[in-house]
């Protein structure tokens, strides 16, 4: 390298003898250094890298083809708020959370597994087409050949961009051949949309799996109620306690009538005719039918094997029954709620544009690559050289 003093010494000199100027014999072997110094580091920092990108971009770099796919997932349309809620709520698309979450799977370590267990991923990066720094696994077969070096690979042939303000994806797929970079991209959408479907199952067992706990509940309840009372029926030997209770009831109403009726004969016989031998007779049938009226009655609420604290239990457990199948009822309107809303809120992977079979590579960038080689390190050189030209003339100052 050299100094900007240096440099004007030996501009001096050489005007110096077309002005007749004498020159120092040391002056010329000083510049002749000095353009050996130069293209030393100049063929080292610019010229060197950038022929060995042009051996590789234009002599070595295997054409890769783009299959393109452009898609979004469909979701419902949330309800719109009204008032502060419409200024506070987001402005973001539908489903465009959903679209991000496929995104990050068509990038993920899973999506790769199962490339490589459907259509050998392996097979399709490491094509003899490829060159041997681009292809898997590595160079001239050397490199790792484990799963994170795949998963690497596939992160050079594969991405995922998605614009934000429609949601819509674009997966871009490269390969060495075009019938591969169609075929990976199929196969990533298939993928995508068993995810898409797995979420939907996921969400919809989600939203019925309480609501059919809960009638199953209640349909184990109202067994174990039918078969209570079907026991108590048989310990009671009757049907059902309500109807049970109307013949006594009915008979006790028909002895009631008959002792009324004969009390209003005793009572004319008694104005009438005080002496007669009937008097006796009717009183003895009174009290006759007195006790049997109180053996009915006895019978209907008397003691614990009454028909009154039967039909109690009976009514108990009859109206827990009701209640339980009320309670089934609206269960099952709930869990039909609950499967219509859950088909309602159904997520949808839309492909917009198929997977296309390319017919010309479109990569490598091959100029473009030069170029950016090119220049980064002509940048490179010329902050150097001002670097050294700097600290030189603060050293010689």
């Amino acid at each position: 390298m050299f100094q900007f003093r240096n440099v004007r010494r030996y501009q001096s000199a050489a005007v110096g003898p077309a002005a007749g100027v004498r020159v120092r014999p040391g002056t010329l072997g000083q510049m002749a250094r000095l353009r050996g110094a130069i293209n030393i580091w100049f063929w080292a920092i610019v010229g060197l890298p950038t022929l060995l990108s042009a051996v590789y971009f234009f002599g070595i770099a295997s054409d890769q083809y783009l299959s393109e796919v452009r898609f979004l997932v469909r979701a419902p349309a949330k309800t719109q708020l009204g008032g502060l809620g419409a200024l506070l709520g987001s402005s973001s698309v539908p489903g465009i959370e959903d679209t991000y979450a496929v995104s990050d799977y068509i990038m993920s370590r899973d999506a790769v597994s199962k490339l490589d267990a459907s259509i050998d991923l392996r097979a399709l990066l490491g094509r003899s087409e490829g060159d041997p720094l681009s292809r898997f696994p590595g160079v001239l077969g050397l490199g790792r050949g484990d799963f994170e070096a795949l998963y690497k690979a596939y992160q050079r042939f594969v991405w995922v961009d998605i614009d934000s303000q429609s949601g819509i994806a674009t997966l871009d797929v490269r390969a060495y051949r075009p019938e591969d970079a169609q075929k990976i991209a199929r196969t990533l959408m298939a993928s995508s949309e068993q995810l898409v479907n797995a979420l939907n199952d996921r969400a919809h067992n989600d939203a019925v799996a309480t609501f059919q706990r809960e009638a199953d509940t209640a349909q184990k309840h109202i067994e174990a109620v039918q078969t209570q009372l079907t026991t108590y029926r048989i310990q009671q030997n009757m049907l059902d306690p309500k109807s049970a209770s109307t013949g006594p009831l009915e008979l006790v109403a028909k002895l009631i009538s008959q002792q009324t009726a004969a009390q209003t004969q005793l009572a004319d016989l008694a104005k009438n005719s005080p002496h007669s031998p009937q008097i006796p007779l009717i009183k003895t049938r009174i009290a006759s039918l007195g006790q049997s009226i109180e053996d009915e009655r006895a019978k209907i609420t008397g003691s614990n094997n009454s028909v009154a604290t039967a039909q109690s239990e009976y009514e108990r457990l009859n109206v827990e029954l009701n209640l339980d199948e009320k309670a089934l009822s609206s269960a099952f309107t709930s869990l039909e709620s609950a499967r219509l809303e859950a088909q309602r809120q159904q997520l949808y992977l839309e492909t917009i544009v198929q997977a296309n079979l390319p017919d010309y590579p479109l990569y490598p960038k091959r100029m473009v690559w030069f170029l950016v080689v090119t220049m980064c390190c002509l940048l490179v050189y010329g902050i150097s050289w001002l670097l050294v030209a700097s600290v030189r003339e603060h050293a010689s100052a």
